[in-house]
């Protein structure tokens, strides 16, 4: 259901002075190439970043368990159930996790995340 404007809304809206308008003009000109555009390009650059972090936390995932599987069967005299030494593979792929883990945690540049002012306060 449409509402139908009032004849006397239409003859201010008509009515308005031409400085109201240039000024409405210029504030939504100014929102949508300071706020919108730039929230628009971060929320891409967001998106590629978390599907990247997930395909690549996946792929890493599956090389670990193809690591595990590939020890479980080359070490099959070690591993059987019977065996003592069945966890070792386990250990094996635990200790590459936790290295692949801190290289990756050495790699990050932290400094980056953080404003001048910021850095300079963290590093005091």
């Amino acid at each position: 259901m449409k509402f139908k404007r009032s004849a006397d809304e239409s003859q201010k809206k008509r009515f308005r002075a031409p400085s109201i308008d240039a000024v409405i003009d210029a504030v939504t000109s100014y929102v949508k190439g300071q706020l919108v555009r730039p929230l628009s390009g971060a929320g891409r650059w967001l998106l590629f970043g978390i599907v990247g972090g997930v395909l690549v936390g996946a792929g890493v995932v599956f090389t670990l368990l193809g690591l595990l599987r590939l020890l479980q069967t080359e070490l099959s005299g070690i591993s059987a159930t019977e065996s003592r030494l069945s966890w070792l593979p386990y250990l094996i792929v635990l200790v590459v996790g936790v290295a692949l883990l801190v290289v990756t945690l050495q790699r990050i540049s932290r400094t980056e995340l953080f404003s001048d002012r910021e850095q300079e306060r963290v590093s005091k």
